[in-house]
């Protein structure tokens, strides 16, 4: 009986982690669906891109926000059922965005769509944790990673070419029936009892919800991911934002070109999505996000360097597959750092990562003012390189040794 089960009880987990891939997707086509849209909404209401920039922002905002409400959430209630129900509320504020008239009624549905799509991917992250072993969960991490890829390289893409064909109403539509599919399969598995992990039973309340967050806080290894994934966002996104741009201000060729070369990030990364396991197994849990800074700190000096602009895009893909080589590693250890609170350890490994990323934008966009693009690049990629050494010397060696790390930290 229990060699037949087994083998059912892994089908039925592969099946709802296909639907949280799915939700997964959505919820990342729309984060960057706006990119592509913006200049026809401006067009059609008669604006210009500043006043629709509130509907891209006020997204950002609640999605970042409301990841650390959201993890003790699903400590409490479920991590499953949160999901399910946000996956339900994503779709609705989704099509609020489609048929909305106004501006401010777009805002608004966008403003609600980031609250309800902050539950999406850290709880699924933190339910894989709880549903998976740790010894298979890194490569599942990085295939499920897949989703969160391709969704922002189809509501880059997708959406402009959604947008210019059915207009730019059809991209939202057409994510929410991507919801719709998600939460079928959601609500099927659970009717099927196939979400008996992650069902809930933590402390509630928001007395509870400070006091977990402060256990988390006083935790060595939690606070060692939270330094690591602040850096590596800071780092990361505080440059890469600018690289567009700079592309486009030092060759001189268009946007669209522009949004080919970044593209290829994307590519680098469903790269290391297809050699995950190979590369974890060659490389262990210390080297793989080592040698990854190392690849993302040499990709920075060469786009400082470059003289010719195709050479931008190998530069580009290869900082992919090494960003993803770090952050698949700290992401697994995020889902293990605090199993008893998986939802919350999970939020709040997002929030910082979110929070870094914003603080890093706005210091390279002051750098780039005063001394150029080249001297951010050139940042980044030493602190890149100091990341690289903080990973090889300090990271626990496997998940178990995080573990105990944690019992030892909470002991103190």
């Amino acid at each position: 009986m229990m060699r037949s089960d087994a083998p059912s009880h892994r089908q039925e987990t592969g099946r709802i982690i296909r639907y949280l891939a799915i939700a997964s997707f959505a919820a990342a086509a729309t984060t960057r669906v706006m990119d592509a849209v913006l200049p026809q909404i401006a067009l059609e209401f008669g604006v210009n891109i500043g006043s629709v920039a509130v509907v891209a922002t006020g997204y950002a905002f609640t999605y970042g926000l409301f990841q650390l409400v959201f993890g003790p959430l699903g400590d409490r209630y479920g991590k499953f059922r949160v999901i399910t129900w946000a996956g339900v509320a994503s779709c609705l504020m989704t099509l609020a965005c489609a048929f909305s008239t106004t501006l401010t009624g777009i805002a608004l549905a966008r403003l609600l769509s980031g609250v309800a799509a902050a539950a999406i991917v850290p709880l699924a992250i933190a339910w894989i944790g709880d549903a998976v072993p740790h010894e298979e969960r890194q490569p599942l991490l990085a295939k499920f990673m897949s989703s969160q890829i391709l969704g922002l390289l189809a509501g880059q893409v997708g959406g402009g070419v959604m947008g210019e064909y059915f207009g730019w109403r059809s991209t939202f539509l057409l994510i929410a029936a991507i919801y719709v599919l998600a939460v079928a399969g959601l609500v099927i598995a659970r009717l099927r009892g196939g979400a008996s992990v992650g069902t809930g039973g933590g402390s509630g309340g928001v007395r509870a919800t400070i006091h977990t967050f402060s256990r988390l806080l006083r935790d060595p290894v939690v606070r060692f991911v939270l330094l690591a994934v602040s850096i590596e966002a800071f780092a990361m996104f505080g440059a890469f934002t600018y690289v567009g741009a700079t592309l486009q201000f030092r060759f001189g060729i268009d946007f669209a070109m522009v949004g080919a070369f970044l593209a290829s990030y994307c590519i680098g990364g469903l790269v290391y999505v297809t050699q995950s396991s190979r590369l974890f197994a060659l490389l262990g849990n210390r080297k793989l996000p080592f040698i990854g800074s190392l690849i993302v700190a040499a990709t920075y000096f060469g786009l400082a360097m470059t003289q010719i602009a195709w050479t931008a895009v190998p530069l580009i893909a290869a900082m992919g597959l090494g960003f993803y080589m770090i952050h698949n590693s700290l992401q697994t250890m995020a889902t293990q750092m605090a199993p008893d609170v998986r939802g919350s350890s999970v939020a709040i490994f997002a929030t910082f990562y979110f929070l870094s990323q914003a603080v890093g934008v706005q210091l390279a966009g002051f750098v780039i003012d005063r001394a150029g693009a080249a001297a951010v690049f050139v940042a980044a990629a030493v602190i890149f390189l100091g990341l690289g050494v903080l990973l090889l010397t300090r990271m626990p060696i496997s998940l178990h040794a995080c573990n105990q790390s944690r019992r030892q930290g909470v002991a103190r």
